[in-house]
Protein backbone atom coordinates (compact mmCIF):
# COMPACT_ATOMS: atom_id res chain seq x y z
CA UNK A 1 0.00 0.00 0.00
CA UNK A 2 3.06 2.29 0.85
CA UNK A 3 4.59 1.40 -2.36
CA UNK A 4 1.32 2.34 -4.38
CA UNK A 5 0.66 5.93 -2.62
CA UNK A 6 4.39 6.66 -3.37
CA UNK A 7 3.91 5.95 -6.97
CA UNK A 8 0.67 7.74 -6.89
CA UNK A 9 2.79 10.77 -5.30
CA UNK A 10 5.56 10.60 -7.63
CA UNK A 11 3.10 9.88 -10.51
CA UNK A 12 1.68 13.26 -9.72
CA UNK A 13 4.95 15.43 -8.66
CA UNK A 14 6.05 14.19 -12.25
CA UNK A 15 3.26 15.68 -13.94
CA UNK A 16 2.81 19.01 -12.02
CA UNK A 17 6.60 19.58 -13.15
CA UNK A 18 6.34 18.62 -17.04
CA UNK A 19 2.87 21.44 -16.23
CA UNK A 20 5.00 23.55 -14.72
CA UNK A 21 7.84 23.34 -17.53
CA UNK A 22 5.56 23.43 -19.99
CA UNK A 23 3.95 27.27 -18.64
CA UNK A 24 7.80 28.63 -18.87
CA UNK A 25 8.46 27.28 -22.55
CA UNK A 26 5.99 29.46 -23.96
CA UNK A 27 7.99 30.61 -27.35
CA UNK A 28 7.86 34.45 -27.79
CA UNK A 29 5.19 33.66 -30.28
CA UNK A 30 2.69 32.46 -28.08
CA UNK A 31 3.47 34.99 -25.44
CA UNK A 32 2.94 37.58 -27.89
CA UNK A 33 -0.36 36.06 -29.40
CA UNK A 34 -1.43 35.88 -26.00
CA UNK A 35 -0.97 39.44 -25.15
CA UNK A 36 -2.36 40.69 -28.75
CA UNK A 37 -5.46 38.83 -28.21
CA UNK A 38 -5.95 40.92 -24.90
CA UNK A 39 -5.18 44.19 -26.75
CA UNK A 40 -7.29 43.40 -29.36
CA UNK A 41 -10.33 43.13 -27.28
CA UNK A 42 -9.72 46.43 -25.03
CA UNK A 43 -8.83 48.38 -27.60
CA UNK A 44 -10.64 47.14 -30.53
CA UNK A 45 -7.38 46.88 -32.58
CA UNK A 46 -7.99 47.12 -36.49
CA UNK A 47 -6.22 43.74 -38.83
CA UNK A 48 -3.21 46.36 -39.81
CA UNK A 49 -2.90 47.33 -35.97
CA UNK A 50 -3.09 43.78 -34.80
CA UNK A 51 -0.69 42.87 -37.59
CA UNK A 52 1.64 45.59 -36.08
CA UNK A 53 1.06 45.03 -32.55
CA UNK A 54 1.83 41.36 -32.75
CA UNK A 55 5.37 41.74 -34.63
CA UNK A 56 5.92 44.60 -31.66
CA UNK A 57 5.05 42.17 -28.91
CA UNK A 58 7.30 39.33 -30.23
CA UNK A 59 10.34 41.20 -30.62
CA UNK A 60 9.15 42.01 -26.79
CA UNK A 61 8.96 38.70 -25.53
CA UNK A 62 11.80 37.39 -27.47
CA UNK A 63 14.11 39.99 -26.08
CA UNK A 64 12.90 39.41 -22.97
CA UNK A 65 13.79 35.78 -23.40
CA UNK A 66 16.98 36.30 -24.34
CA UNK A 67 17.72 38.37 -21.43
CA UNK A 68 16.41 36.05 -18.65
CA UNK A 69 18.61 32.93 -20.27
CA UNK A 70 21.65 35.59 -20.06
CA UNK A 71 21.04 37.52 -17.41
CA UNK A 72 23.62 39.26 -15.37
CA UNK A 73 24.63 38.64 -11.87
CA UNK A 74 24.01 42.56 -11.33
CA UNK A 75 20.54 42.93 -10.45
CA UNK A 76 20.68 46.72 -11.63
CA UNK A 77 21.50 45.90 -15.05
CA UNK A 78 19.17 43.55 -15.27
CA UNK A 79 16.13 45.97 -14.13
CA UNK A 80 17.48 49.00 -16.67
CA UNK A 81 18.05 46.56 -19.47
CA UNK A 82 14.34 45.25 -18.88
CA UNK A 83 13.08 48.59 -18.64
CA UNK A 84 14.52 49.37 -21.73
CA UNK A 85 13.22 46.73 -23.43
CA UNK A 86 9.72 47.74 -22.30
CA UNK A 87 10.32 51.28 -22.62
CA UNK A 88 11.22 50.67 -26.46
CA UNK A 89 8.13 48.69 -26.87
CA UNK A 90 5.75 51.38 -25.35
CA UNK A 91 7.33 53.86 -27.68
CA UNK A 92 6.71 51.28 -31.34
CA UNK A 93 3.12 50.48 -29.93
CA UNK A 94 2.42 54.47 -29.49
CA UNK A 95 3.40 54.67 -33.35
CA UNK A 96 0.13 52.22 -33.88
CA UNK A 97 -2.10 53.13 -31.76
CA UNK A 98 -4.54 56.19 -32.08
CA UNK A 99 -4.49 58.54 -29.18
CA UNK A 100 -7.85 57.22 -27.73
CA UNK A 101 -6.12 53.58 -27.90
CA UNK A 102 -3.09 54.71 -26.28
CA UNK A 103 -4.49 56.44 -23.24
CA UNK A 104 -6.38 53.35 -22.75
CA UNK A 105 -3.04 51.35 -22.92
CA UNK A 106 -1.66 53.34 -20.48
CA UNK A 107 -4.80 53.16 -18.19
CA UNK A 108 -4.38 48.99 -18.48
CA UNK A 109 -0.79 48.87 -17.42
CA UNK A 110 -1.55 51.01 -14.53
CA UNK A 111 -4.27 48.71 -13.74
CA UNK A 112 -2.12 45.93 -13.98
CA UNK A 113 0.71 47.44 -12.20
CA UNK A 114 -1.91 48.34 -9.17
CA UNK A 115 -3.27 44.57 -9.55
CA UNK A 116 0.41 43.82 -8.94
CA UNK A 117 1.03 45.75 -5.73
CA UNK A 118 -2.14 44.87 -4.36
CA UNK A 119 -1.40 41.50 -4.43
CA UNK A 120 2.21 42.27 -3.39
CA UNK A 121 0.87 43.96 -0.39
CA UNK A 122 -2.42 42.53 0.56
CA UNK A 123 -4.83 45.34 -1.47
CA UNK A 124 -7.06 44.33 -4.16
CA UNK A 125 -6.80 47.11 -6.84
CA UNK A 126 -9.96 47.93 -9.25
CA UNK A 127 -9.92 47.77 -13.00
CA UNK A 128 -11.08 51.14 -15.11
CA UNK A 129 -13.88 48.72 -15.99
CA UNK A 130 -14.82 47.87 -12.87
CA UNK A 131 -15.06 51.43 -11.70
CA UNK A 132 -17.34 53.11 -14.48
CA UNK A 133 -19.26 49.89 -14.35
CA UNK A 134 -19.82 50.19 -10.43
CA UNK A 135 -20.32 54.43 -10.67
CA UNK A 136 -23.12 54.06 -13.76
CA UNK A 137 -24.88 51.45 -11.87
CA UNK A 138 -25.20 54.16 -9.32
CA UNK A 139 -25.96 56.88 -11.55
CA UNK A 140 -28.49 54.60 -13.26
CA UNK A 141 -30.36 53.89 -9.85
CA UNK A 142 -30.26 57.79 -9.17
CA UNK A 143 -31.12 59.52 -12.32
CA UNK A 144 -33.53 56.55 -14.08
CA UNK A 145 -30.67 56.68 -16.86
CA UNK A 146 -32.45 54.46 -19.89
CA UNK A 147 -30.30 51.76 -21.54
CA UNK A 148 -29.18 54.01 -24.21
CA UNK A 149 -28.16 56.96 -21.99
CA UNK A 150 -26.55 53.92 -19.52
CA UNK A 151 -24.07 52.57 -22.23
CA UNK A 152 -22.99 56.60 -23.23
CA UNK A 153 -22.62 57.28 -19.68
CA UNK A 154 -20.41 53.91 -18.96
CA UNK A 155 -18.45 54.71 -21.63
CA UNK A 156 -17.74 58.43 -20.41
CA UNK A 157 -16.48 57.15 -17.30
CA UNK A 158 -14.33 54.54 -18.35
CA UNK A 159 -12.50 57.01 -20.00
CA UNK A 160 -12.14 58.87 -17.23
CA UNK A 161 -11.30 55.70 -15.09
CA UNK A 162 -8.80 54.98 -17.70
CA UNK A 163 -7.21 58.83 -17.27
CA UNK A 164 -7.01 58.96 -13.31
CA UNK A 165 -5.62 55.83 -13.82
CA UNK A 166 -3.20 57.01 -16.16
CA UNK A 167 -2.66 60.41 -13.68
CA UNK A 168 -2.28 58.32 -10.75
CA UNK A 169 0.98 55.80 -12.59
CA UNK A 170 2.92 58.93 -14.11
CA UNK A 171 1.45 61.65 -11.54
CA UNK A 172 4.54 63.97 -10.40
CA UNK A 173 6.09 63.55 -7.23
CA UNK A 174 7.41 67.19 -6.53
CA UNK A 175 4.26 68.89 -8.47
CA UNK A 176 1.26 68.64 -6.49
CA UNK A 177 -0.60 71.48 -8.20
CA UNK A 178 0.22 70.21 -11.41
CA UNK A 179 -1.64 66.83 -10.27
CA UNK A 180 -4.29 68.75 -8.71
CA UNK A 181 -4.70 70.62 -12.08
CA UNK A 182 -4.60 67.73 -14.20
CA UNK A 183 -7.49 65.84 -11.86
CA UNK A 184 -9.69 68.82 -12.20
CA UNK A 185 -9.00 69.18 -15.88
CA UNK A 186 -10.53 65.25 -16.36
CA UNK A 187 -12.90 65.73 -13.82
CA UNK A 188 -14.49 69.10 -15.86
CA UNK A 189 -14.07 67.43 -18.95
CA UNK A 190 -16.41 64.32 -17.62
CA UNK A 191 -19.09 67.10 -16.87
CA UNK A 192 -18.94 68.36 -19.86
CA UNK A 193 -19.32 64.91 -21.61
CA UNK A 194 -22.14 63.55 -19.20
CA UNK A 195 -24.12 66.58 -19.97
CA UNK A 196 -24.43 66.16 -23.25
CA UNK A 197 -26.15 62.71 -22.38
CA UNK A 198 -27.94 63.72 -19.19
CA UNK A 199 -32.02 65.65 -19.68
CA UNK A 200 -32.08 69.03 -17.88
CA UNK A 201 -33.56 67.23 -14.58
CA UNK A 202 -31.34 64.93 -14.52
CA UNK A 203 -28.11 66.82 -15.06
CA UNK A 204 -29.70 68.99 -11.68
CA UNK A 205 -29.82 65.90 -9.98
CA UNK A 206 -26.46 64.75 -10.96
CA UNK A 207 -25.10 68.16 -9.44
CA UNK A 208 -26.93 67.31 -6.40
CA UNK A 209 -25.27 64.07 -6.02
CA UNK A 210 -21.86 65.67 -7.01
CA UNK A 211 -22.30 68.60 -4.01
CA UNK A 212 -23.38 66.13 -1.51
CA UNK A 213 -20.49 63.86 -2.14
CA UNK A 214 -17.78 66.45 -2.09
CA UNK A 215 -19.65 67.38 1.45
CA UNK A 216 -19.12 64.13 2.88
CA UNK A 217 -15.69 64.28 1.83
CA UNK A 218 -15.21 67.47 3.56
CA UNK A 219 -16.82 66.21 6.37
CA UNK A 220 -14.17 62.81 6.47
CA UNK A 221 -11.37 64.48 6.15
CA UNK A 222 -12.11 66.66 9.27
CA UNK A 223 -12.73 63.81 11.13
CA UNK A 224 -9.50 62.31 10.40
CA UNK A 225 -7.54 66.04 11.16
CA UNK A 226 -5.49 65.95 14.33
CA UNK A 227 -6.96 68.18 16.54
CA UNK A 228 -5.04 70.39 18.81
CA UNK A 229 -3.76 69.83 22.65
Amino acid sequence: MKKLLLMIFLAGSVAFAQAQTQKALKTPEQKAKHMTEALNKKLALSADQSAKVSAILTKSATQMDSLKANRSTDRKANMQSRKAIMANTDASLKTVLTTEQQTTYVGLKASFKDRMHGKRGGHKAVAPEQKAQRMSKVLQQKLTLSQEQYAKVNTILLKRATQMDSLKANRSKTDRKANHESRKAIMTQTDADLKTVLTADQQKTYTELKAQLKERMKNRRAAKAPTAG
